[in-house]
């Protein structure tokens, strides 16, 4: 019953001079970014307000209407947190000659197998799409290391790739993708049509939509103000609902935020301090299927100078 009732909340904005008091104390709580001569470390900085301040904001974006609910009051409470700690974020923009450092773990069902398979990638894509980047994956399983280069888009055209994957003399036509995706609405609404309009010129199920924001946050790195546009959008999906106490396949502790579709439900994990994105899975509606659970964990993002480079 109690879940059903969620399910109609639907959060608004709260007064603003609510909204100041937890904005003070996350800018009060928030530390600066790491730096190096060489690169300089990505950190979502965030903080988590006072039990106090807490009660008074869950207690201020509750309301009942006639309209169709959007997420839950406690879903919505996280993306606000996630999206304040975002607006937090102070690191200066990269370089265009620079390269967004990402490496991820990821868990996947193997045919035959109770035990997940594993693997690990480090990606090193070009901030601006025109400098070679790098894309290295590990399979512990089989103990192999592959590495494949990502040619840059100069000038309209990129290197092709031979059949050992190595890069040949000749070119084919390309479209510059920047890792740096600095061309994203900053607003929670043009954010939402924006992931609704990602599903292919298909009218975007709630489901869909929601999965869009994990696709959005692998496809790049997001500046601030669009990482908090993204998380107050998601605030705007029916059926969103919050999973208080998770853990990812590291091991970490978090909280999500979750929509179950027809067959899977979708999951996105946040640092329950920090409120730093951690990861997503998609956990199959049949309860007896819980290896066939699709996970992945982000473990570091960083700007570096060049590709290969690691912090």
């Amino acid at each position: 019953m109690i879940d059903q009732v969620r399910a109609l909340l639907e959060p608004v904005e709260p007064p603003p001079y609510l909204r100041g008091q937890v904005s003070s104390v996350i800018a009060g709580a928030a530390g600066p970014v790491r730096s190096a001569r060489a690169r300089w470390r990505v950190a979502t900085v965030g903080a988590v307000a006072t039990t106090g301040v807490l009660a008074l904001l869950v207690g201020s974006v509750v309301s009942i209407g006639g309209n169709p609910p959007a997420a839950s009051a406690q879903a919505a409470e996280i993306l606000h947190r996630a999206a304040d700690a975002a607006r937090a974020d102070q690191a200066p923009a990269p370089r265009a000659d620079q390269f967004i450092l990402t490496e991820t773990k990821t868990f996947f069902p193997v045919v035959g197998q109770n035990d997940a398979g594993t693997s690990i990638s480090r990606s090193w894509m070009s901030v601006d799409g025109a400098h070679d980047g790098l894309i290295w994956t590990s399979d512990p399983a089989v103990g192999g290391r592959q590495s494949t280069v990502i040619p840059g888009c100069r000038g309209g055209r990129a290197a092709e790739w031979g059949p050992d994957g190595t890069l040949l003399n000749s070119t084919r036509p390309c479209t510059p993708t920047p890792a740096y995706l600095s061309d994203l609405p900053t607003d929670a609404a043009a954010m939402l049509t924006y992931l609704q309009r990602m599903s292919e010129g298909a009218e975007a199920s709630s489901e869909q939509t929601f999965a869009n924001v994990g696709v959005l946050i692998r496809r790049g790195y997001l500046p601030a103000q669009s990482r908090a546009a993204l998380y107050e959008a998601a605030t705007k999906i029916p059926g969103v609902v919050a999973s208080p106490a998770v853990t990812d396949a590291a091991g970490r502790s978090g909280i999500g935020v979750s929509l179950a579709g027809k067959i899977d439900r979708y999951d996105l994990i946040f640092d329950p301090q920090t409120y730093q994105f951690l990861g997503w899975q998609v956990v199959p509606g049949d309860a007896n299927a819980v290896q066939q659970t699709r996970r992945e964990v982000v473990l570091d993002v960083a700007i570096v100078d060049r590709a290969g480079q690691t912090p």
